[in-house]
């Protein structure tokens, strides 16, 4: 008893006495590279990608838009410039290596290989990204590379890469609805090679942030559901969902099993997001990325920041890049509270969502 005693007031007389740890030292002890200059990256990839061509290139020519029969793993040497705005990606090879992105060349590698080389990076933490529709492997890679630049992150991105995309030509590019369906269907196809890849690299031990877009939730989600009702649990610390092209109704049926899954989950909406207006039309249904509440989930609404002019502007639909989003999720990264993050405020009682990110 006395004993037990003791050491209460030993414990307790330390959380007294000992001083807060400082914020700021946190920050800097977990960002080891300031990111402040051309750099190059590595972005370690899974692709399930049909292989084009035994060329060790990271651009066009390396994979395809069809799912292969065994996934390919390996390395993109990407060269991030200083100058470069964020939020765009520029390959000019007219400009310096400080104002243009460059592919530097791709490392093959095994399945053993690829995740030794993930788990023997010091850092605890890993972020996974997942793109949406109609991207190409090269500007997965780079934006990726971006990612992991612009956030200033210490650890491992991961690229999983799905066949999204067309062939290239003005008649494949017309044909949207076309494309559309085509992607559709090869996401439903890799919802269980990313599954069998996340199982794996949940054995890490790792921290795994995990960054969608768009159509990507259609490969991704199902996936989650399914580890979850496999007995993972809490395996993904921050669960960020950009844009979700994923019909609302599905979403609230599976949200359990995100829940479980998942530390924390961020899902940032806007009903000015023209892709997924399209979405709604075709599908038939309407989509969870067009703001609606969800029990469990900080839905975050970014039309203020990213609303194509007068509807007809762009898309409204990549702004998982820009810099209000990348802001909010170096914070989200850092576990900050959604309440106390920088220009976010709540979004009125009968609105969808239940945060908005200020202009």
């Amino acid at each position: 008893m006395i004993r037990n005693f003791l050491i209460f007031t030993v414990c307790l007389l330390s959380i007294v006495l000992c001083k807060s740890p400082n914020i700021g030292e946190a920050i800097n002890k977990r960002i080891v590279d300031p990111f402040d200059e051309t750099k190059i990256v590595n972005v370690h990839f899974m692709t399930t990608r049909r292989e084009l061509s035994g060329r060790t290139h990271c651009d066009g020519t390396g994979f395809g838009y069809i799912t292969d029969i065994n996934p390919h793993y390996g390395t993109c040497l990407v060269s991030v410039p200083a100058k470069h705005p964020i939020g765009e990606i520029t390959m000019d090879p007219q400009l310096n290596q400080d104002s243009t992105f460059q592919l530097k060349g791709r490392l093959n590698i095994e399945k053993d290989e690829f995740y030794n080389k993930v788990n023997s990076n010091p850092s605890d933490e890993i972020i996974v990204f997942v793109h949406g529709f109609n991207v190409n492997f090269d500007e997965a890679v780079l934006r990726s590379a971006k990612i992991k630049y612009d956030l200033k992150f210490a650890g491992d991105v991961v690229l999983y890469s799905w066949p999204a995309g067309v062939e290239p030509g003005l008649l494949g590019q017309m044909m949207i609805r076309s494309v559309y369906d085509l992607n559709f269907s090869e996401a439903k196809i890799n919802r269980e090679p990313f599954y069998l890849f996340l199982n794996e690299l949940s054995n890490s031990g790792k921290k795994i942030h995990l960054i969608v877009h768009s159509m990507g939730h259609q490969v991704v989600l199902p996936s989650l559901s399914n580890l979850a009702k496999k007995g993972k649990s809490k395996i993904i610390q921050e669960l960020i969902l950009n844009a979700p092209d994923f019909d609302r109704a599905q979403f609230e049926t599976i949200l359990p099993d995100l829940t479980k899954i998942a530390q924390r989950t961020t899902l940032y909406c806007s009903p000015g997001d023209n892709a997924l207006v399209v979405s709604q039309k075709v599908n038939g249904g309407n989509r969870a990325g067009m703001c609606f509440k969800f029990s469990g989930v900080d839905v975050i609404n970014v039309n203020e920041v990213d609303a194509p002019m007068m509807g007809i502007g762009g898309l409204g639909h990549g702004y998982y890049s820009s810099r209000p989003i990348l802001t909010d999720i170096y914070q989200v990264l850092l576990g900050v509270s959604v309440e106390r993050r920088l220009f976010i405020r709540k979004s009125g009682a009968y609105n969808g969502e239940n945060w908005v990110l200020r202009k």
